[in-house]
């Protein structure tokens, strides 16, 4: 069974992202993005999800009033949060509120989806060895991007100059789900001009 997902994080980029992250793991399923934190109250207790993932730094209630509001639903959801910065006295005061994680959002995605794992098995993740401190460069240039696992696939071998259609054998997916790919990648990087793009590319880690 996949562990029901709610993902709270007003950057609509990072939150998008987080959810194909989550779902590409094939242990989570997102059933809610949420990204006015006003809203997390009501939804949270309508779908009682079973993992809550809260950004910190958020417009109207931060993550610390949000994780009060859904501590009052009296509900056992696990509570994680993602932030920039892991300073000590933010998690001291998340300690108290007795969330089960905190994570920085520079966390690379394959640990984060071990910590996730880790959370629903009953562990509690504070230490920076657990929250991972150094951060693997390959995947810290992909969360700065915003660009999934797969995103980044298609990127390696675009690089190496193979075609759509060759990608998707490749990668045993459709010609127009790479395509859809392609097109995520374009908006997200914005890129002027196909000189740009390929010097881009060339930053690219094989």
């Amino acid at each position: 069974m996949k562990t029901k997902t709610i993902i709270i994080d007003d950057h609509t980029l990072f939150n998008d992202g987080m959810s194909l992250i989550l779902k590409e793991s094939g242990f989570f399923e997102v059933i809610e993005q949420i990204y006015d934190s006003r809203q997390a109250q009501t939804k949270c207790f309508s779908l009682r999800p079973e993992l809550i993932i809260v950004d910190y730094n958020m417009p109207h209630l931060n993550g610390l009033e949000v994780v009060k509001q859904l501590n009052a639903l009296g509900s056992d959801m696990k509570i994680v949060i993602v932030s920039m910065y892991a300073d000590k006295k933010e998690i001291e005061l998340f300690k108290k509120e007795g969330i089960d994680a905190y994570i920085t959002k520079t966390t690379p995605g394959t640990q984060l989806i071990e910590a996730l794992k880790k959370v629903m098995e009953g562990e509690k993740l504070f230490e920076s060895k657990n929250i991972a401190k150094t951060v693997i460069e390959k995947d810290f240039f992909a969360i700065k991007h915003q660009l999934t696992k797969r995103e980044m696939d298609i990127l390696r071998l675009i690089k190496q100059e193979e075609t759509t259609e060759k990608i998707a054998e490749m990668l045993n997916l459709s010609f127009y789900t790479v395509e859809t790919h392609r097109k995520n990648i374009n908006h997200k990087l914005k890129f002027k001009t196909k000189k740009e793009f390929y010097e881009f590319l060339e930053t690219l880690d094989e």
